[in-house]
């Protein structure tokens, strides 16, 4: 690349706006530019370092950055490394975060260029403890179309690989983008990308145009997650064309050792349809056959069991059900009209409490919030969502969230991840009706991030945060790593029966899973 051309000197934040209205796409930073801290306070110890500046830039505090180790274990090697306490370290750092307030006048630049329909993303380093707190305390997030983090990322500015990822994972064009920052090497790095660049200080804003004919530099970061999805598709339409009910295996244990052939139930099949989008035609084709050949005596209501294992008077289910309607809506198999008696019967299956019941059957009295989520998507699928009798039904959800009672699990889904991805869905999908639960469900997912290895909760995670607008590639790098030669993924108990607790599960619902979370972040 030639060499840099000099910066204009930007006095105005007018002047700033103006400036980044010419591209499509800017990247902010967070610290220095859009939130103002103080680094230097005198606290209760007087041995060793007052700035947290002096801290953050030591190699031991970078690898905290990119997530390779946690903030306890940062903290102590630093009391070594720095000759100053861990106690007085901590201290130090939460003065510097209490500090942290939004730089006013860059947030209406920020605002301004949303409401003028640019592109906007973060780029910041920041480990996943501050980034958490952060997510939790301010409100700029949704002004923001995506969210890069260096913890989440396992890779940090200025590093070549962070710029590669981002262009190729949110498929900017650098020709049309600007980054702001207040840090010289990162601003270099960008431009080496072509990437045009704002200098942000107290002092005064430096842009500097960057015009390159190509980018050579950016390198095809994809190939190896593309051969581990082509290898997950053959092994995973394979087996589907073999039993287009999907095989599920029980245990009792999530991870399902030494488990047994179940293929008696057709649940996961109807979560596979309703799920994954990469399916081809002919599975699909022949999975919804094998769904819509049953024998009850409703047509459009539907028993976790198959038809030849399903116990004597054992009733439909509303979760078994309003999942296959759902799949049947959105591939237009069924029509809204069609729907609507079966619809109206699961609005009429409500507990004394109003809340929407499990069963279709009033003798099993039983609810779930992830089978009331279901419900609630496909009322909304239908345009149901605002009838007055659903509202306990929210209720309900929104307290199994706020109150954490979901870090237990449901009646019927033991894994916290399981509840927070199939609410993710609703939310997203229907924002309007779901706002209020935005901010609380991304914080817990983000508290989450890393918290377990199985590879269908990886999936479950990246695919719910990438939805709500942040790139979780930490457990991505982790769900990549999990995948057997076969291509497919291990098993993992997603529902459980509860009186015998007997877990239900299969490789194909993992790498059903596995394969969309790939399909989101590519």
């Amino acid at each position: 690349m030639k060499e840099l051309p000099a910066p204009e000197v930007v006095t105005h934040f007018t002047e700033l706006l103006n400036t980044l209205d010419a591209y499509d796409t800017i990247i902010f930073d967070l610290g220095d530019v859009l939130l103002n801290w103080d680094s230097i306070h005198f606290t209760s110890e007087t041995k060793g370092i007052d700035d947290v500046r002096k801290m953050v830039n030591h190699p031991l505090w970078q690898d905290l950055e990119k997530g390779l180790i946690n903030r306890e274990l940062a903290l102590t090697l630093l009391s070594c490394e720095l000759q100053t306490p861990y106690s007085k370290l901590k201290e130090l750092l939460e003065l510097s975060v209490a500090s942290l307030k939004v730089n006013e006048p860059m947030l209406e630049v920020l605002k301004t260029l949303h409401e003028r329909n640019k592109k906007l993303y973060c780029l910041s380093n920041v480990d996943q403890e501050s980034f958490s707190y952060l997510y939790a305390n301010f409100d700029y997030w949704k002004y923001f179309d995506g969210i890069y983090v260096s913890a989440l990322l396992q890779l940090r500015k200025p590093d070549e690989a962070i710029f590669q990822y981002m262009i190729s994972s949110a498929s900017i064009n650098p020709k049309t983008t600007v980054l702001i920052d207040d840090k010289s090497e990162n601003l270099q790095q960008a431009a080496s990308f072509g990437i045009s660049t704002v200098k942000y200080t107290k002092d005064d804003i430096e842009y500097t145009r960057i015009e390159k004919e190509d980018n050579g530099s950016l390198q095809d970061i994809n190939h190896h997650v593309i051969k581990k999805k082509v290898s997950g598709e053959a092994y995973l339409n394979s087996r589907l064309r073999d039993f287009p009910f999907c095989k599920s295996f029980v245990s009792n244990g999530v991870a399902l050792m030494r488990s047994e052939d179940f293929s008696k139930e057709i649940f996961s099949t109807a979560v596979i349809l309703h799920s994954y989008s990469s399916l081809p035609n002919d599975v699909i084709a022949s999975m919804s056959c094998e769904i819509l050949n049953h024998d009850g005596k409703n047509k459009l209501r539907w028993c976790f069991y198959k038809n030849e294992a399903r116990p004597e008077n054992f009733p439909d289910d509303l979760d078994t059900t309003s999942m296959v309607l759902s799949f049947l809506l959105n591939n237009k198999k069924l029509s809204r009209e069609e729907v609507v008696p079966v619809a109206e019967q699961m609005i009429g299956n409500r507990n004394e409490d109003g809340i929407i019941q499990v069963y279709f059957d009033d003798n099993r009295p039983r609810i779930d919030a992830i089978v009331a989520i279901n419900v609630l998507y496909l009322m909304h699928q239908i345009g149901y969502g605002a009838r007055e009798e659903l509202k306990e039904t929210q209720a309900f959800v929104y307290d199994f969230l706020t109150t954490q009672k979901y870090l237990n699990g449901t009646r019927y889904y033991p894994a916290p991840d399981v509840f927070l991805f199939f609410l993710s869905r609703l939310v997203v999908d229907f924002p309007s009706t779901f706002q209020k639960f935005h901010k609380p469900l991304t914080e817990m997912l983000i508290l989450h991030i890393n918290s377990s290895s199985f590879p269908l909760e990886r999936a479950l995670r990246v695919i719910a945060l990438k939805r709500l607008g942040i790139v979780n590639r930490a457990d991505f790098l982790g769900l990549l790593d999990g995948q057997l030669e076969d291509g497919g993924w291990p098993m993992y108990g997603l529902f459980i029966a509860p009186r015998s607790n007997t877990y239900f599960g299969s490789r194909e619902l993992s790498t059903a899973f596995a394969l969309e979370a790939i399909n989101v972040m590519s």
